[in-house]
């Protein structure tokens, strides 16, 4: 990946991340990405991101 696309992609980032989204919203917008299920549960081409995202107690 070159360095224009990492700048293209870190301006994305914080451009969403300073967004206000509902949490239905994001788990439609991962769901269409084929990243969760429609049960909320990560694909299993995604399954090693259940080690770094918890869900809180």
């Amino acid at each position: 990946m070159g360095s224009n696309q990492i700048k293209l992609l870190l301006d994305l980032a914080k451009q969403i991340e300073s967004e206000p989204r509902k949490k239905a919203e994001i788990v439609e917008t991962l769901t269409a990405a084929k990243i969760l299920t429609p049960k909320g549960k990560f694909t299993s081409h995604y399954s090693n991101l259940r080690k770094v995202v918890a869900t809180p107690k």
